[in-house]
């Protein structure tokens, strides 16, 4: 472990959190900046699980929740060589918004937009290399591609990112994370 904060389940509503006040959810609750309802405590909970499965991952030697008393990101120093990729150094950035808030139309959520991933949240698992590869899984809104799921990359920071529809098969949050982790492998032995 690596020694940071992590804020009980049941703390109280600090007010650190910015207030839509023009959207309500779905239940009438008011919408944070954060696409949840609940001042991002299920966000800190959800990163903060799968910061405990990330740190037993063979290719991580570190990874922290940023900020330390409301995760908005996990952040993780990685082995590259465990993918076997030649760089010394490459880092992963992971984000989540549960059930997000506004999200697509209700409509929308019955077609392809929600239909390649059975768990219902925006998020991004990131992987990038000094040298300028980077690419990663986002599940998120993306004027480049149809529907939310999609697997985007570009090999040098001049180049512009290619895209590829994705789909998952995991129900549960750990499942995922282990399943776009070996996901990113592969992809990461198919480039020179």
């Amino acid at each position: 472990m690596t020694g940071e904060r992590d804020t009980p389940e049941n703390s109280p509503d600090t007010g650190d959190h910015r207030t839509s006040h023009s959207c309500s959810g779905s239940r009438g609750e008011r919408v944070r900046s954060d696409g949840g309802a609940n001042s991002g405590r299920d966000r800190h909970r959800i990163l903060r699980e799968l910061r405990g499965e990330l740190v037993r991952h063979p290719a991580v030697r570190s990874v922290e929740g940023e900020p330390p008393d409301g995760y908005r990101e996990l952040r993780a120093a990685l082995n590259p060589s465990w993918f076997g990729r030649g760089t010394e150094t490459a880092s992963l950035r992971v984000t989540w918004i549960p059930d997000p808030t506004p999200g697509p139309e209700a409509s929308d959520r019955a077609n392809d937009t929600w239909m390649r991933t059975p768990i219902r949240a925006y998020y991004i698992l990131h992987y990038s290399e000094p040298d300028g590869l980077d690419c990663g899984f986002h599940c998120e809104p993306n004027p480049h591609v149809d529907g939310l799921l999609h697997y985007q990359k570009r090999e040098d920071a001049n180049d512009a990112y290619t895209y590829k529809l994705v789909s998952f098969g995991a129900r549960s949050v750990t499942g995922l994370l282990w399943e776009m982790m070996d996901a990113l492998g592969d992809r990461l032995d198919d480039i020179d």
